[in-house]
């Protein structure tokens, strides 16, 4: 492995038509790791790649004694999910986008999905966080709207998921992003849980909601350290751009 170099290592051959790739990253509320988890654990898909790097953090995961990679690819038939259990450094995250697009390409991926949170400071009064979607294609932004969502119209976007729609939008690859209103710093199920449900209507899952929300609690504090980390880390990359216009608030 070269410095500075990203790769994707595959367990199995991986291909197939109609592919979709989750992908759950750390970002605002971690809603994206928190809602691929539970759609990997929901779906008992199996893992079948991992990514690794030496602008990861030097560590590794362990799952029920067994070391593994923290940044991991899994499977159940036509859906793919990257999933990272790490706080990524703002310097791996070019190179990490530009291969997760570009591998999609590759792989004739006909959907890239990013799930995420919008920071919002009145979240505690939310009961249901409403989602914001935006894509590279305009036959997907047409089905955002068709869906009841509301088009993220105007702002910033910025981080994983902000790189990931510039190396779609570059390379052709159709890009799909869904927001949901989230706790800036704090893990946030709730947004998660309103995230999967607009995924729902892109992508033929069966997955229980209810049970995500009555883990909340566990997840929040699971997830805290994790969060603190990637709070750390979206200071570095500027994310506080993103609230420098209204941006989706329409």
């Amino acid at each position: 492995m070269k410095p500075n170099e990203v790769s994707i290592y595959e367990l199995e051959r991986i291909d197939g038509e109609n592919l979709s790739l989750l992908c759950g990253l750390p970002d605002v509320g971690l809603v994206g790791i928190i809602s691929v988890s539970h759609i990997i654990k929901e779906l008992g898909m199996k893992e079948v790649g991992y990514i690794d790097s030496e602008l990861f953090p030097p560590l590794v995961v362990f799952h029920q004694g067994e070391p593994t990679y923290p940044i991991r690819l899994f499977r159940k038939e036509n859906l793919l999910a990257v999933f990272s259990e790490t706080a990524l450094p703002p310097e791996s995250l070019y190179p990490l986008t530009r291969l997760i697009v570009g591998w999609s390409k590759e792989k004739n991926v006909s959907m890239v999905v990013s799930l995420g949170g919008i920071g919002v400071p009145n979240r505690i009064d939310i009961d249901e966080p409403k989602v914001y979607g935006a894509s590279s294609s305009q036959k997907l932004r047409d089905l955002i709207l068709q869906n009841g969502i509301s088009l993220m119209e105007e702002g910033f976007l910025v981080g994983p998921y902000g790189l990931i729609a510039k190396h779609s939008k570059s390379l052709g690859v159709q890009n799909l992003i869904l927001l949901a209103e989230s706790f800036p710093n704090y893990p946030d199920p709730g947004a998660a849980a309103s995230a999967l449900e607009a995924l729902k209507k892109f992508v033929p899952i069966s997955v229980d909601i209810k049970s995500l929300k009555d883990r909340s609690d566990e997840i929040r504090m699971n997830a805290r350290e994790l969060m603190r980390k990637t709070a750390e880390n979206m200071q570095r990359m500027g994310k506080s751009q993103e609230y420098e216009l209204p941006l989706m608030y329409v």
